[in-house]
């Protein structure tokens, strides 16, 4: 048995000076403790059927979810999007760790808060069931500052690969100028057909820098967005007809349901028309052939919810966790930004996006948002 130092002196308060009045010391204490609680992560661990078997005090704290409650929910369901928290399980059930996700916790009381996730596979020595241990916290005012600052590394990592997208459309804007220049010298009645296809490409290619160019402004505008409360479903049908003639052109038909129902949401509305918009290019190039847009609205409890169905092709299964990265995207022309902005603007609208889809009949994106009004008052920022 190793004994302690006997050279080392036991720590003691040495003269009037160290004496620290009791009630100053409960204070500090209770601050302490006050931070610790805030920094303590709720635990869960959950059975090879994602199960929980164990929902520690922080976790009932933070989500306001007893252990019945939750269990009976599914941990997935008071996480959004759902359908991300659910992709992080299935891939630690592969033995796939992961490092902390920013997702939203839904509480029990309806509010939500950003969130870090961390999720970790456990295997019993001798068993081949894997269990995975979930740790979250909530993000304090240091945490959310510190994801602004990674918001402004983002733009200026988008920026740097903007430069590079914008490239590809501009080389071919002067590619096809050459050829009208050349054709303004020596004009021929027969290379009128090839004039056309020039100057047709050349307003695609703007159009796709546009479109570039606005994404981009749509994020960097975010930390600045004021919010005024809309009728949602009436800024949803303004949108609406204002598309009707270029999806008519597409033989794209648009059906409505539901929309009265929404009431108010606090928006930007040009941002949030941003939102539409992208929602619907991407709900066109998936019905070539032409098909059907419906913007279905419902309210549950204290959220407000927006379909935006399509009657398309469809998603793969393991493709829709990607959709909303930077700069990836399932289409060859396509600029893989537009469903990552949709992400950021709900998110600075304080809501969220979330998709589903099945091969062959179509995808449906469905848009969350906090509702204002004399019931359900939201704060505008």
């Amino acid at each position: 048995m190793i004994e302690p130092s006997r050279s080392e002196p036991a720590l003691e308060a040495s003269g009037a000076n160290s004496f620290i009045p009791p009630r100053e010391v409960e204070d500090a204490e209770e601050r302490v403790s006050e931070v610790l609680s805030h920094l303590a992560s709720g635990l869960v661990i959950l059975g090879a059927d994602q199960s929980i078997s164990s929902w520690n005090a922080q976790a009932e704290r933070i989500t306001g979810y007893t252990f019945q409650q939750v269990n009976d929910l599914g941990l997935a369901q008071i996480f959004e999007p759902a359908e991300i928290m659910q992709h992080i399980l299935r891939k630690v059930q592969d033995d796939i760790p992961t490092l902390s996700e920013y997702l939203h916790l839904r509480r029990a009381d309806g509010t939500q808060v950003p969130i870090a996730v961390q999720c970790s596979p456990q295997r019993h020595m001798g068993r081949t069931e894997c269990q995975i241990v979930v740790a979250f916290r909530e993000l304090g005012p240091l945490q959310e500052q510190l994801r602004r600052n990674d918001h402004l590394m983002m733009l200026g990592r988008l920026a740097s690969s903007l430069s590079h997208e914008i490239r590809n459309p501009l080389n071919s804007i002067f590619l096809h100028a050459d050829v009208l220049e050349e054709e303004l010298h020596q004009p021929s009645p027969d290379n009128l057909e090839l004039v056309l296809e020039s100057l047709t490409e050349i307003k695609r290619e703007i159009s796709r820098v546009d479109d570039l160019v606005q994404d981009y402004l749509s994020l960097a505008r975010l930390s600045t967005l004021a919010r005024e409360p809309e009728q949602l479903g009436a800024v949803v049908e303004e949108f609406a007809l204002e598309m009707a003639d270029q999806m008519a052109e597409r033989n794209v038909t648009i059906e409505f349901e539901g929309l009265e129902q929404l009431g108010q949401a606090a928006l930007h509305r040009n941002t949030f028309r941003r939102v539409l918009l992208n929602l619907v290019q991407n709900a066109m190039d998936a019905m070539p052939q032409g098909g059907t847009v419906t913007f279905r609205g419902r309210r549950e409890a204290s959220q407000l919810y927006l379909d935006v169905q399509d009657t398309g092709t469809g998603i793969p299964e393991d493709q829709l966790p990607l959709l909303f990265t930077p700069f990836y995207s399932t289409k060859t022309e396509g600029t893989g930004l537009g469903l990552h902005v949709v992400q950021e603007i709900m998110a600075a609208h304080e809501g969220r996006i979330a998709v589903a889809s099945e091969l062959g009949v179509g995808a449906v994106f469905t848009i969350t948002l906090p509702p204002v009004g004399l019931d359900n008052t939201s704060p505008i920022a």
